[in-house]
């Protein structure tokens, strides 16, 4: 009896992979959000070692949906209400998010206003850093809030604006904290040196460096380079992000959000090699 193949435009699968796929978007629901998306990434592997990267990769991906974000969110509340004990009369909660472009931090910021007691105010949140900088006073508790931080660049260079800022217009008592929706762990590094108390709900390892065994590691990556290679090097101007952001290998992701850079471009990037477009599981502007 012959192999049972099913065809897509010039890409096929067998009955195994089939079955594989199917028990795949059975497990996590995120995944049918773009039902096609999976059988295109799958098709872009070539052999046992590569599907079984891209198999490893979604089965320890971090999808924050609208449930988990709730979850989140009175976390990182009960962590600025409860365990530092802040209060409204001088407690403000500040998004990373620059004036011109909107982002993650945003969305952080609206869900956690209804989060708190009663007696904090819409007057508590800045939906962006340059406002709340200029606006906040002398003897306040400032809260950085960001989705995401990655390498802990981004955090680092806002956290320099925001005391630069509060310099300049010389407000004295300030206090400076920072929380976030999911953290890589390897920013520690970073974070540790910004003197500053932060909290994540969620801490993120590697995808592969960090939770493939050793002794498989060196294969993943290979397959991981393999599946790259077949990408799109460069559009609108942006660079192919290989492994991520400065191989950040990360695996997350909250829905109807960007995702961020630091994701394998594999789950992103919107265009293989030769220039044709993909589906993908998500999608960044």
């Amino acid at each position: 009896m012959s192999e049972l193949i099913i065809n897509r435009a010039n890409n096929t699968i067998d009955s195994k992979d089939f079955l594989k796929l199917t028990q795949l978007h059975m497990e996590f629901e995120w995944l049918t959000y773009e039902p096609e998306a999976l059988f295109d990434l799958w098709c872009l592997s070539e052999n046992i070692e590569q599907k079984s990267l891209i198999e490893h990769l979604i089965k320890n991906f971090s999808f924050i949906d609208g449930r988990k974000l709730i979850e989140a969110s009175k976390n990182l509340s009960n962590q600025i209400e409860s365990i530092w004990d802040l209060k409204p009369a001088n407690t403000f909660l500040v998004a990373t998010c620059g004036d011109d472009k909107p982002d993650g931090s945003q969305s952080i910021i609206q869900i956690l206003k209804n989060k708190f007691s009663v007696n904090w105010k819409e007057s508590n949140f800045f939906n962006s850093l340059p406002k709340g900088a200029n606006e906040i006073s002398d003897n306040s508790n400032i809260i950085l809030v960001d989705d995401f931080i990655g390498t802990g660049d981004t955090i680092d260079r806002k956290l320099k604006y925001l005391k630069e800022t509060i310099k300049k217009r010389g407000l004295k008592g300030v206090t400076i904290k920072i929380i976030c929706l999911a953290a890589m762990e390897f920013s520690k590094k970073i974070l540790d040196s910004l003197d500053v108390e932060y909290y994540s709900v969620h801490w993120l390892k590697k995808g592969i460096s960090e939770l493939i065994e050793e002794s498989k590691r060196e294969t993943a990556i290979q397959s991981m380079e393999q599946l790259e290679k077949k990408l799109k090097k460069q559009y609108h101007g942006k660079n192919l992000p290989n492994f991520g952001y400065k191989r950040s290998e990360a695996l997350y992701a909250l829905e109807a959000n960007n995702i961020p850079n630091n994701v394998f471009p594999v789950f992103w990037w919107p265009f293989y090699k030769g220039g044709d477009s993909r589906k993908t599981m998500f999608r960044r502007i």
